[in-house]
């Protein structure tokens, strides 16, 4: 949903944007003023943000040049004028778009896909987010359990089996401890000896070559997995910068 506000002095234009905002799927209007003094209090102080501002040029006490300059560039900015020689001063601005009077619907539309598309490009990439489950075969043909990763606490290896203990219980299914490692996540598990992996996150102290997990869940750790696991504590340990600590 994108939200838009109308600065315009004559309330017929506000009255055919409000329209065209109403009729255009997608789009919430949060304001509308004929007085851009008035117009600019609401934006600057709006607890909302505010997408997309259709605004007129000419306007007594203000212009429109003269709000965008004050508003800033945290909204698009549609510029509407009847005058087409304010084209040139109005894409210096780094307007969005430049919409002339009288405007139809048609171009309305037009002129709102393009600055979604803008508005898009605009936005950082968000890193595609890590899914907190996943599922195993607790030995019957056609059954999947589903466990999140935040819930294990820690995998243990028996033989040709792995248990997976969680808060509320323990699933067993068939697979290697070398299996299991490759698919959990490496920036919140760590094998800490043969027979298990633990969850960093329910780390709760070390004692020399111990682990103590929630619960009071203790593990020991093995020699050949020790190196590693303490570079990833020491890694993560509070550290002062004054001599002598």
């Amino acid at each position: 949903m994108y939200t838009c506000y109308v600065i315009d002095d004559e309330e017929h234009a506000v009255e055919v944007l409000v329209g065209y905002i109403n009729r255009y799927p997608g789009l919430t209007l949060v304001g509308a003023n004929i007085d851009p003094v008035k117009a600019v209090g609401e934006i600057v102080n709006s607890t909302t943000k505010i997408d997309i501002i259709f605004l007129d040029i000419d306007m007594p006490e203000l212009s429109g040049l003269d709000v965008a300059d004050i508003i800033g560039t945290n909204s698009a900015i549609i510029f509407t004028t009847a005058f087409p020689n304010y084209a040139v001063q109005a894409f210096d601005k780094n307007t969005a778009d430049f919409l002339l009077k009288p405007i139809s619907f048609e171009r309305f539309a037009k002129s709102i896909s393009k600055v979604q598309n803008i508005i898009k490009l605009q936005k950082p990439v968000e890193p595609p987010r890590e899914n907190d489950y996943f599922f195993i075969n607790p030995g019957a043909r056609g059954k999947a359990i589903q466990l999140s990763y935040s819930d294990t606490i820690f995998v243990e290896g028996l033989k040709n089996y792995i248990v997976i203990h969680t808060p509320d219980d323990k699933h067993v299914t068939y697979l290697s401890m070398n299996e299991i490692e490759k698919s959990l996540p490496a920036t919140r598990f760590i094998r800490i000896h043969k027979s298990y992996i633990i969850n960093v996150d329910k780390i709760k102290s070390i004692d020399g070559n111990s682990v103590v997990l929630t619960s009071k869940i203790e593990l020991p750790i093995g020699n050949s997995f020790k190196e590693a696991f303490t570079n990833m504590i020491n890694a993560k340990t509070l550290k002062s910068g004054r001599k002598g600590n």
